[in-house]
C-alpha cells in the first residue's frame, strides 16, 4: 500500500496482476471529478503502480501522461521514486487494511485493487480477521478490504476499487452491500464484463467509486459504464470509457446509463430496464408462493455414478431400479428436454454389503473409483459410495410422477432455456428444478420464464454474471410473477402446449414464442396502466 497525503493506492493481488491501463484509468476516473490542481497541489501525488517485483511510485508514467493529454487533464505531480520490497509491502498492507497497526491520518481517497481469495484459502489468523469484519466464514478477504477502506475514509473522502462482480449478489456479501449503504453512496460503476486483464485469471470485474457521507439514497443516482466489447485492446477500452462518460452517451463500446440508486441489500445488478419499473408497479406474487425451486442431488465425483446405454443394457433387473434417469443442462433445449443421463443413485440406508450382494455389476463399477470417492467430503455416517448429498430427495421421490421444468444453472445463451422434463427424471447438479404446487400452473410457468419480458426483469434483479446469466434457487425463489387474468394465463397456457408439440416435430417456433411475448408485455403494459 502506498500513502501519499490523502491517497492510497495499492494493489495486493499475490501472484495476479491486473493490466496497469486499467489501473491508470481508476486515476482518471478520479481526476474527471476532480479540481485537479487543487487536489494534487495539496497531496502531491495520484498514483502508484505495482509491478510484479516491487511496489513503485513513479515520478513519471508516460502512457498515464498520454492519456492524460487525449482528455485534456493537466500534467500531475507524484512523489519521488519510492521502492518498497513486494514482500513487506503486501505484509504492511494487510496489517493497515485489516486494522492491526493504522498509523497514518484517515485518506480522503483510495485507489486499490484488493487481494481476492475465499476464506478458506487464507491464512488462519488473517482468516479469523476476515471473519469478524465480515461476519461469515463464508466470504472473500476482498470484502474485509471494501469495508475496512470504508471505515478508514475521511468523511466526504472516496474508495475506487478493481474488484470482482460477484459482492453485487453474492450471499454472503450482504453485509458488505449494508455496510456500503449505511456509509454513503456508490457514484460511479465501470462493468467492464469478462475483459481479459490480469495474467492468469479473468473473473467478471467491475470499477466502483464510493464516497462517504449521509445522502438520501432515493434521490441519488448512479452513472454505469456497461462494456459491450471485450475485443479491444485495454488501452482503447479505457480511452472511449473516459470519453463515453465525459459525454454521457452509449457508442459502440460502452452502454452508457444512470439508474436511481440501489436502496436495498438485496442483489445489486448494472443491467438496466423498464420491464423492473413495470414489475413494481403492478399486483404479484413471488414464485416461491407457486412452486418449489430447488437443486437435485450433488454426487461430488460424476464419473463414478454415470452409466452408459451399453452398461445399462448388462445389469440385472433390480440393479436397473437403481439407475435413474438425470437432466442436465444440455439436455434442456428450451420448452423441452432432449435426451437425459443414466445415473446411479443409491439410497444412503443400503450398506456396503448389501450393495456387493445384491448389486454386484454396481458395486464393482463403483469400487474401480473407490479412491476418488473416498477423498471427497462426506458428512458423517455416509460411506465411500454414498452420493456427498441427496438434496431434496424426499420432495424428489414424491413428485417423481409429475412433470417438473428445469433450467441450467449457469448459460451463456441469449435466451431463457427454462425446459419441461418428462415424469420420473432427476435434476443433475447443474440445473435446478421448479416444480409447480398446481400442476395446472406449469405451462403458463413454462412459456412466461421463457418469455423476453421475464429476462429483462430477471437480469435487471441479479442474474447477470458477466457475459453468463445465472439462474439461483435463491434469486429464483424471490422472482416477482404478474397476477395475470385467468383467461390470459390459460391462453398463454395453451399457446406453450401447441410450441412444445411443434417441437417435438422439429419444426420452427417463433411466431408463437413472438406471439406469447406480445400477450405478456399487453397485459402487464393494461395493469400497468389501470393501477395509476
Amino acid at each position: 500500500m502506498l500513502h501519499c497525503g490523502g491517497l492510497w493506492f495499492f494493489n495486493m493481488t499475490k501472484g495476479i496482476f491486473i493490466n496497469l491501463d486499467i489501473l491508470h484509468f481508476t486515476v482518471c476516473l478520479y481526476l474527471r471529478t476532480k479540481n485537479i490542481n487543487k487536489y494534487t497541489k495539496r497531496n502531491n501525488a495520484v498514483c502508484g503502480l505495482l509491478n510484479s517485483k516491487k511496489l513503485i511510485c513513479p515520478h513519471k508514467c508516460n502512457k498515464f501522461e498520454e492519456m492524460a493529454d487525449v482528455q485534456g487533464l493537466p500534467k500531475v505531480a507524484t512523489p519521488q521514486d519510492n521502492v518498497v520490497p513486494r514482500e513487506t509491502h503486501e505484509k504492511q498492507s494487510c496489517s493497515l487494511i485489516m486494522g492491526k497497526s493504522f498509523i497514518f491520518r484517515q485518506p480522503h481517497l483510495v485507489i486499490g485493487n484488493p487481494p481476492y481469495a475465499h476464506f478458506n484459502q487464507l491464512p488462519k489468523e488473517m482468516a479469523e480477521q476476515v471473519k469478524k469484519i465480515i461476519g461469515t466464514s463464508e466470504g472473500d478477504i476482498y470484502y474485509a478490504f471494501i469495508i475496512q477502506s470504508i471505515n478508514l475514509l475521511q468523511a466526504d473522502g472516496e474508495l475506487i476499487y478493481i474488484v470482482p462482480y460477484h459482492f453485487f449478489y453474492n450471499t454472503y456479501a450482504k453485509a458488505v452491500r449494508e455496510h456500503i449503504l449505511r456509509n454513503g453512496k456508490i457514484e460511479i460503476i465501470v462493468d467492464l464484463d469478462e475483459t481479459r486483464l490480469f495474467k492468469r485469471a479473468n473473473p467478471e470485474t467491475i470499477i466502483f467509486k464510493f464516497r462517504k457521507g449521509t445522502f438520501n439514497l432515493d434521490n441519488e443516482k448512479i452513472k454505469i459504464l456497461r462494456l459491450k466489447n471485450i475485443n479491444l485492446t485495454s488501452y482503447d477500452i479505457i480511452v472511449s470509457a473516459i470519453k463515453a462518460f465525459m459525454n454521457r452517451k452509449s457508442d459502440e463500446v460502452w452502454d452508457y446509463k444512470e439508474i436511481k440508486h440501489f436502496t436495498t441489500s438485496a442483489s445489486w445488478s448494472t443491467h438496466w430496464s423498464s420491464v423492473s419499473f413495470q414489475i413494481s408497479k403492478i399486483p404479484c406474487i413471488e414464485l416461491s408462493k407457486l412452486a418449489k425451486v430447488g437443486v437435485g442431488p450433488v454426487s461430488g465425483f460424476d464419473k463414478a455414478y454415470c452409466v452408459s446405454e451399453d452398461e445399462f443394457s448388462t445389469l440385472k433387473d433390480n440393479e436397473k431400479a437403481l439407475i435413474k434417469k438425470f437432466i442436465k443442462a444440455k439436455n434442456c433445449i428450451r420448452y423441452i428436454t432432449k435426451g437425459y443421463h443414466y445415473y446411479i443413485l443409491i439410497d444412503d440406508e443400503i450398506d456396503e454389503n448389501e450393495l456387493k450382494s445384491r448389486y454386484p455389476n454396481l458395486y464393482l463399477k463403483l469400487l474401480r473409483y473407490k479412491d476418488n470417492l473416498s477423498n471427497r467430503y462426506l458428512s458423517n455416517g455416509k460411506s465411500w459410495f454414498n452420493w456427498q448429498g441427496l438434496r431434496n430427495h424426499r420432495f424428489l421421490l414424491e413428485n417423481l410422477h409429475k412433470k417438473r421444468i428445469y433450467v441450467p444453472t449457469l448459460d451463456r445463451r441469449p435466451y431463457n432455456r427454462f425446459s419441461l422434463g418428462d415424469e420420473y427424471t432427476w435434476p443433475a447438479s447443474d440445473v435446478i428444478f421448479i416444480q409447480p404446487y398446481d400442476d395446472d400452473d406449469i405451462f403458463f410457468l413454462l412459456s412466461y420464464l421463457n418469455s423476453s419480458f421475464f429476462r429483462e426483469y430477471y437480469l435487471a434483479y441479479g442474474g447477470r454474471r458477466g457475459g453468463r446469466v445465472a439462474f439461483t434457487q435463491r434469486i429464483l425463489n424471490n422472482t416477482k410473477i404478474p397476477l395475470i387474468p385467468d383467461n390470459i394465463k390459460k391462453e398463454i397456457s395453451d399457446i406453450t402446449k401447441n410450441i412444445i408439440n411443434i417441437l417435438y416435430n422439429n419444426h420452427n417456433v417463433e411466431e408463437k414464442d413472438n406471439e406469447i411475448d406480445r400477450l405478456i408485455y399487453d397485459i402487464v403494459y393494461s395493469i400497468v396502466v389501470a393501477e395509476k
